[in-house]
């Protein structure tokens, strides 16, 4: 059973904030608090431009600030928090080296999206195509294992 002093109570809403920070993938986040409307806002941008996810009216700042804290949000300024995750593209084309690619981010637990019949297998990295022949899937493999430490304390967390 839930434990009732884990809810964060806004007007009529109760949002169990440590719950849904477990189910939300690895994404970019961003909640702000605009103290003339009282409002709540909370987006996400996947690599397909920014997305409101949830707006709570009527809310105060203390309700927008726990709830930042206890999705894992970090304060950017007083009234904005966020959390950056990378996430990668892959064009899949049904080959075997875009599998190779595909099974390397899972295993490393990296954040991608896939997209499947391509004429043409292609890594998008930080808003760059790597396709082939400039680019062979050795190498990628092992950016893929650079991603994965650099971006390590981020791919630790919830979400």
């Amino acid at each position: 059973m839930s434990d009732p002093l884990s809810k964060i109570i806004i007007g009529n809403v109760a949002i169990r904030a440590a719950s849904l920070r477990e189910y939300l993938k690895k994404s970019h986040y961003w909640l702000t608090y605009d103290p003339d409307r009282e409002t709540i806002t909370l987006n996400a941008n996947h690599n397909a431009g920014g997305e409101v996810l949830l707006e709570i009216r009527q809310a105060s700042y203390e309700n927008a600030e726990r709830l930042a804290r206890e999705l894992g949000l970090k304060a950017d300024g007083r009234t904005t928090w966020h959390k950056w995750n990378p996430v990668y593209e892959l064009d899949h084309d049904g080959s075997a080296e875009a599998e190779a690619l595909r099974m390397k981010m899972l295993a490393l637990g990296l954040p991608h999206k896939v997209y499947r019949n391509r004429r043409q297998w292609a890594l998008l990295l930080h808003q760059g195509s790597h396709t082939p022949p400039m680019w062979t899937v050795d190498v990628l493999l092992k950016m893929l294992e650079e991603e994965a430490e650099r971006y390590k304390d981020q791919l630790e967390t919830v979400p």
